[in-house]
């Protein structure tokens, strides 16, 4: 029998377009010991190759484990189901336990509706969190990808944090170019470059301590909030990110309010709001929503300068820096 589960397990969304690498570094993650916690909900297996490493397969089940102790599972059914069957196998001892999830999308999906599932759907809730969202870049061709297609600017600027892949086949001009871009659709996401000889670094260290709620890169000037990046004039297809930093807390009626009218007024062109904002009971909560929902703000424990940088990141599509400066406006933003 498994041990019981501390507390809710950590789910992180993978993305990336067509071509970006992601299939690549999936099935480099998979075969690294350091990644043997991890359970993988993944399309279909033939996608990253996965035949040789099989061990073994339960029952007429989609679960298998790799020879590296990682777990896969295709996901053969909804995500809910997927994953609340793969909790309480876990419970039972069928299969080992695991102290995250990756769930992987395909190349060409929106990543939106799968955020709002993991971070708002209440049967989720009880055994995993929302843990945040990585997208693959390839250094090769992601200029050309982000300019082409409106899914591959989706991806990078939802995420939380970046993987830059072919990094070998790029030249050093390009590299600069392209980590430019990428702050442009997205100021609050790191960028970490990933290769073949960095797989036991980066497995699990591109999904361990990412913070959706903080703002992590984004460092807005104190004193009076300011919008950070303000190229949506610029970015193709109007993306662009704003990060606001909290002046005075912000109570339940006020923020009620506010995403009503996030809702009504802004909906699908609000690709990712998330924050850490401190409340007028004294608490410090997340704040997540994805076009027209929005989690409940849960409280948050963190160091007491993460909590002195209380603020919000929204992503969004065809809202200039005044227009977003405004709508933060009735958060003390």
């Amino acid at each position: 029998m498994s041990e019981a589960v501390a507390g809710p397990i950590p789910v992180y969304l993978l993305t990336g377009f067509l071509g970006s690498g992601k299939t690549t570094l999936l099935s480099r993650l998979v075969r690294s010991p350091r990644f043997a916690d991890t359970a993988v909900v993944i399309n279909e297996f033939g996608e990253i190759g996965l035949d040789h490493m099989l061990v073994g397969k339960a029952d007429d089940t989609d679960v298998v484990l790799l020879d590296s102790g990682c777990l896969c599972c295709a996901a053969t059914s909804s995500l809910q189901d997927t994953l609340e069957s793969l909790y309480y196998r876990r419970l039972r001892g069928e299969v080992p336990a695991f102290a995250r999830v990756v769930v992987e999308t395909s190349g060409l999906a929106d990543p939106c509706p799968v955020i709002n599932t993991l971070a708002a759907d209440p049967s989720i809730a009880r055994h995993y969190r929302f843990g945040g969202v990585v997208a693959t870049v390839d250094a090769l061709h992601g200029l050309a990808t982000l300019e082409a297609y409106r899914e591959a600017s989706t991806q990078v600027a939802i995420a939380d944090r970046i993987a830059l892949t072919k990094t070998d086949l790029a030249g050093a001009a390009d590299i600069a170019a392209l980590r430019s871009a990428l702050g442009g659709y997205n100021a609050s996401a790191p960028i970490r470059a990933v290769s073949p000889d960095t797989v036991d670094e980066d497995a699990p260290a591109l999904f361990d301590g990412l913070r959706p709620e903080h703002l992590d890169a984004a460092d807005p000037a104190s004193g009076p909030s300011i919008a950070l990046a303000p190229l949506a004039h610029v970015l193709r297809y109007g993306i662009a990110s704003y990060a606001f930093r909290q002046r005075e807390p912000v109570g339940w009626d006020d923020y009620a309010r506010w995403t009503r009218h996030m809702q009504r007024q802004i909906g699908e062109r609000l690709l990712r709001a998330k924050g850490l904002l401190r409340w007028s009971d004294g608490t410090l909560r997340a704040v997540h929503g994805v076009r027209h929902v929005f989690s409940v703000p849960e409280t948050v424990a963190v160091a007491d300068d993460a909590a002195r940088r209380a603020g919000l990141v929204l992503i969004v599509q065809d809202l200039s820096a005044e227009e977003a400066q405004e709508l933060v406006r009735p958060l003390g933003l």
